[in-house]
């Protein structure tokens, strides 16, 4: 149980920032700089699933839906020999928009089976220029290296359902869902006891109220120590 959420809620600003800084892509990914990168999404949604679980996060947050597209299984069931394989195992050209709330999005990402980073080339006549059915795979590749690019968003999907779709999440909702929930300060709650589970049901909410420059300065103390 987390007992004071400051730390934790600092941490996700902290983990934002990072991933922030990631989104120029300035070259091709070592398997260092994506493990890195894979280590600061788990653990920041493994923090949001532990405020939630703690009753640190206001509910509004915590049903807030966010946007994100939706591919289908082309058929093919997904294994550890072809999960690689997007293009054949997902309907990569015919997405769907879809809502999902905080909680489905923890679960994909803390019992994730497929996790991949999107890169994508920014420049549209580039993107245009691929498509020119004379070139070679290895054309195309070299002309993807030498592209500017950004990372846009991270294909995900989980053991249980990996033969239905695959998941693409924007990487600036993941951005905005950390910094929301970073800055979110509960300082209200209401609590009704729940006979049928033998404990009580709360609603968390947020106000305006700032923490004192006194209790900042203890904070400062403590972390340096």
């Amino acid at each position: 149980m987390i007992h004071e959420s400051y730390y934790w809620r600092n941490e996700l600003i902290h983990i934002s920032e990072k991933i922030n800084k990631k989104i120029k892509v300035q070259k091709s990914w070592s398997d260092s700089k994506f493990a890195k990168f894979e280590k600061n999404i788990m653990f920041g949604f493994y923090i949001i699933r532990k405020l939630m679980e703690a009753n640190k996060l206001t509910n509004k947050i915590g049903s807030t839906k966010f946007n994100l597209k939706v591919y289908e299984n082309s058929g093919r069931k997904v294994t550890l020999m072809n999960n690689h394989r997007f293009d054949e195992n997902y309907e990569l050209e015919k997405s769907k928009v879809a809502k999902r709330d905080l909680k489905f999005l923890i679960n994909q990402f803390v019992h994730s089976y497929v996790f991949v980073p999107v890169i994508s080339i920014v420049d549209e006549k580039v993107l245009k220029s691929m498509e020119n059915e004379n070139l070679t795979e290895d054309e195309i590749a070299e002309i993807y290296e030498d592209s500017e690019k950004e990372l846009t968003g991270i294909f995900v999907n989980t053991d249980a359902n990996k033969n239905d779709f695959l998941f693409e999440i924007d990487i600036n909702s993941i951005i905005e869902i950390f910094k929301k929930v970073g800055e979110c300060n509960v300082t209200r709650v209401e609590m009704k006891f729940n006979p049928k589970k033998g404990d009580y049901d709360t609603i968390q909410f947020d106000g305006e109220n700032e923490i004192s420059e006194e209790t900042k300065a203890m904070i400062d103390k403590l972390e340096k120590e």
